[in-house]
């Protein structure tokens, strides 16, 4: 139980040190213009994918209590 909290509290502290470092040595620092466009294009991939799971996690829990939203696809059922 104290490796976890251990872990999950360097986990947390660490969080600055990792900002720290992406926007040092990452963005600012490789004065490549193509590693910040490719940095941001990735989460940009990132956040729509979790956004589109996220939806239909929602939709899958809400259809089981009777409440439906539309497609993303535009082929919901048919009924």
């Amino acid at each position: 139980m104290l490796a976890l909290i251990d872990f999950a509290s360097r986990l947390v502290g660490d969080v600055g040190r990792f900002v720290d470092i992406f926007l040092n040595d990452l963005i600012l620092g490789a004065g490549d213009p193509l590693s910040a466009l490719l940095v941001l294009v990735g989460q940009v991939l990132i956040v729509a994918t979790m956004a589109a799971f996220g939806y239909m996690a929602v939709g899958a829990l809400l259809q089981e209590i009777g409440v439906t939203l539309p497609s993303l696809g535009g082929r919901g059922r048919s009924e």
